[in-house]
């Protein structure tokens, strides 16, 4: 069972890469875009709603908008699913590409977007990438948050003493790298921010360029 090959998008490097991605893009909107998330919805739900609370309509609506537009991301990715003809390219490629091309787009433009749609074209992209790889080494995994990846380390870890099944063992320390590599991806966004300031958002577009790469390896 260790050594079952997997396809190339489920592979530990391609799912390292975007974890670290995830970490990165979310580090730069909480320093530069009053502490929000571009992937992480729940920390954006639980601030629309502290000000919901406190009736701060207004407030509540820069939460808001990047979570409908992680939501219209991940419809319009299944749509992608559904309709983009096979060809080349695969879908884990198309959808890499697009936020590649997103990324790298909003980057350039920031002077002329708002704060508030600059984060939500962010999430939009980010749950492009969510939607498009959703398992890791055949596991379910999520590239944009770090919760359900502790709970794997936690739950495997725990599997592999009661069973002495390695795959557990192996499956503990898959999860465990990637919840290393969001941090990882945080800690570099933080150095480059100091060195580039808003510019420092081009490393993410690096990062998805070299998964966009990686997807051709068979």
């Amino acid at each position: 069972m260790l050594t079952t090959k997997h396809p190339i998008h489920e592979r530990l490097p391609i799912g390292l890469l975007l974890a670290m991605n995830s970490g990165f893009v979310d580090a730069y909107t909480f320093q530069y875009h009053e502490s929000r998330f571009a992937s992480l919805q729940t920390g954006n739900l639980i601030q629309a709603g502290f000000n919901l609370a406190h009736g701060r309509f207004g407030a509540s609506m820069i939460f808001i908008w990047p979570i409908l537009f992680f939501t219209i991301g991940a419809a319009c990715n299944t749509i992608l699913k559904k309709q983009w003809p096979e060809g080349r390219l695969s879908l884990q490629q198309h959808s890499i590409l697009l936020e590649f091309i997103g990324i790298t787009a909003i980057v350039a433009m920031h002077q002329y977007l708002s704060s508030t749609f600059f984060i939500a074209f962010l999430s939009f992209f980010l749950a492009i990438q969510l939607d498009s790889f959703p398992k890791l080494q055949g596991l379910p995994f999520t590239s944009v948050m770090s919760t359900g990846n502790l709970r794997s380390v936690g739950t495997n870890i725990t599997n592999f003493f009661y069973t002495r099944d390695k795959q557990f063992l192996s499956n503990t320390f898959h999860f465990l790298w990637l919840v290393l590599a969001f941090l990882f991806g945080a800690f570099i966004s933080g150095l480059l921010a100091q060195a580039l300031g808003t510019y420092a958002l081009f490393g993410a577009s690096l990062i998805v360029l070299i998964v966009f790469g990686l997807l051709f390896k068979k």
